[in-house]
């Protein structure tokens, strides 16, 4: 519990890559979900792989995991809408100016049970970056309507939900630096007594930066990746089903005696059984059980060639796929393969591009890769070739956050 941006190489041709960097792809085609960011306003663009732009943008919010609904604040209301046709499902006044909590470091909002069925929204009053009230709703979106409004003195955050609506895990701000984990009790309307501590040492207050989660098979775990600016790196893996967590130290160093240290990723594997955690800029992965047998663990480490790059480091909330026995990895110097039962790299590919976001395909056979400056590359997983490349124009990319069928 203690506590990933990039230019494109010009100097890519086609040739290397052997397929026109503009050239329309063949086939049905994806839709990509791209979180991305023009001027002050952050939009959820639907990119079409065929056309190579954007069909519409939605505003940004945070998708249900069917993503049949996409959920936003606006001025004081929820909106639900869905994102396959733009068309607005459901609104509800929350009589207040409340958002959704952030996700991930760079922004992309969050507040939803892994589920899908609960949302908390939250709104602060006093000095910004140090509230001293906090005011939590949670609503069912089954209903469309505000099951618990919760009511705290200090500063409180958002960190999980669970699928029960029951247990609402929120950080307390201690000051600058440290922090605590509490679990507030819906039914009693009440923050329980006791922290949530680290299992394995009993430590209550935490320091960190959260880059990003994932939530763990069945909704009962919430893995966090977690960087401190003078400690290594670790992944909070917390209970949904009781008031305990486990930390998971990482190798490496703190961000701020190496910056490459802010671009590790999470990505579970198909089926839910493993984790992993991955920075290819340290060079550096690990494997991690998923508590579904007990207490979640690091199973193993590993250490490769850090791929380098000369531009500044970037950071992206969606770095790292598995599929067919592959974690693939995006980062500074392009894309790194690693076999996931040795944990050794077979491949890099796209190397002259700084990647920032990658996803699979809904058949599972390419991963598409973005850069930071917006130019997107479509890589077979078989082959590992490059099959396509284009710039969409949409806006600054925050995250790939999903790609459907067309």
């Amino acid at each position: 519990m203690r506590a990933t941006r990039a230019l494109v190489c010009l100097a890519l041709v086609a040739a290397a890559c052997g397929a026109n960097p503009q050239s329309p792809r063949t086939g049905s085609g994806d839709k990509l979900y791209e979180a991305v960011v023009s001027g002050a306003t952050q939009s959820l663009a639907v990119i079409d792989s065929r056309s190579h732009s954007a069909d519409r943008k939605l505003s940004l919010g945070v998708p249900s995991p069917d993503w049949k609904h996409v959920y936003t604040t606006v001025a004081n209301s929820l909106v639900d809408t869905d994102p396959r046709t733009g068309n607005t499902v459901n609104t509800l006044q929350l009589h207040d100016a409340y958002q959704l909590p952030p996700a991930t470091a760079n922004g992309l909002p969050g507040g939803l049970s892994p589920d899908g069925r609960w949302l908390v929204v939250e709104r602060f009053e006093g000095p910004q970056a140090e509230p001293t009230a906090t005011y939590m709703l949670l609503i069912d979106t089954a209903a469309m309507r505000i099951v618990h409004r919760a009511d705290l003195k200090g500063y409180f955050a958002f960190d999980a939900i669970n699928d029960e609506g029951t247990n609402l895990y929120l950080i307390q701000h201690l000051n600058g630096r440290e922090y605590y984990v509490r679990l507030y009790d819906v039914g009693a309307a009440a923050l329980t007594d006791n922290i949530v501590v680290d299992k394995s040492d009993g430590n209550q207050s935490m320091t960190g930066l959260r880059l990003s989660g994932v939530a763990g098979r069945g909704g009962h775990w919430l893995f966090s990746m977690y960087v401190r600016a003078h400690e290594g790196p670790f992944i909070h893996a917390l209970s949904l089903d009781g008031p305990f967590a486990f930390c998971l130290d990482l190798p490496g160093k703190g961000y701020a005696d190496d910056p490459a240290e802010m671009q590790w990723s999470l990505a579970m594997n198909l089926d839910g059984s493993l984790l992993y955690a991955v920075n290819p800029a340290t060079g550096a992965a690990a494997v991690v059980t998923n508590g579904d047998n007990g207490a979640p663990g690091i199973a193993r480490t590993t250490h490769f060639a850090r791929a380098t790059s000369t531009a500044a480091g970037t950071e992206g909330a969606n770095t790292a796929v598995v599929s067919s026995g592959t974690l693939i990895a995006g980062g500074p110097a392009g894309l790194t393969w690693i076999d996931t039962s040795s944990l050794n790299v077979v491949a890099r590919t796209v190397e002259g591009w700084q990647i920032t976001s990658v996803g699979l395909s809904p058949d599972g056979k390419s991963v598409y890769a973005v850069s930071a400056q917006g130019r997107i590359a479509q890589v077979t997983i078989s082959s590992r070739r490059v099959t396509g490349m284009f710039d969409p124009a949409a806006g600054t990319p925050m995250a790939l956050m999903r790609v459907s069928s067309a």
